[in-house]
């Protein structure tokens, strides 16, 4: 019988994984690349994950729990608030590296999506929770949270591309006039 993986060198890993992912994003992610940037084999991310997809699922549901516990500090205040903390927190130069991996697990649903379209929704969802929550306890109906979400992350995706932070600051400004 085998030596079992040991958990403290699977975290370690896992943790490696996560920060090459916000380094250099999700698309076209090989193990050879990746064990050879993280100077490990591509037997020890199977030995310890199973496979790239499992290693990937995890690393991208990792992500998502930071973003959840970031959330988690916004949940206060007004719709518009927490679309300016969000905006903040996101452009943010370490944030902005979660916002590409977000921005490439979408384009990449439609081919892999058992693999991406968890962590989408995990993400998306969480975002739209709290507006939802916010909406609601303005008295207005939750029902909008869906197209404020929709346009958030569309302007997070632009400036996740285009890098232009002075004219999303004024998209976000338009989005928060129009949520008022």
């Amino acid at each position: 019988m085998g030596r079992k993986p040991d958990p403290e060198r699977r975290a370690e890993l896992l943790g490696d994984v996560v920060g090459y992912l916000l380094e250099k994003g999700v698309h076209q992610t090989s193990l050879r690349p990746l064990a050879n940037q993280l100077g490990t084999s591509t037997y020890t991310f199977v030995y310890h994950f199973g496979s790239k997809d499992d290693l990937l699922a995890e690393a991208l549901e990792e992500i998502s729990s930071r973003h959840a516990i970031a959330l988690e500090s916004m949940r206060s205040g007004s719709v518009d608030q927490f679309i300016r903390s969000y905006w903040a927190w996101n452009v943010s130069t370490d944030r902005l590296r979660t916002v590409k991996v977000i921005t490439d697990a979408r384009s990449l649903v439609r081919t892999q999506g058992a693999l991406y379209r968890p962590f989408v929704r995990s993400v998306t969802g969480a975002v739209q929770s709290v507006i939802g929550g916010r909406l609601e306890a303005e008295a207005r109906s939750a029902d909008e949270s869906i197209v404020i979400t929709t346009a958030l992350f569309g302007t997070l995706t632009d400036l996740a591309t285009e890098e232009s932070v002075d004219a999303d600051v004024d998209t976000i400004d338009q989005l928060v006039n129009s949520v008022a």
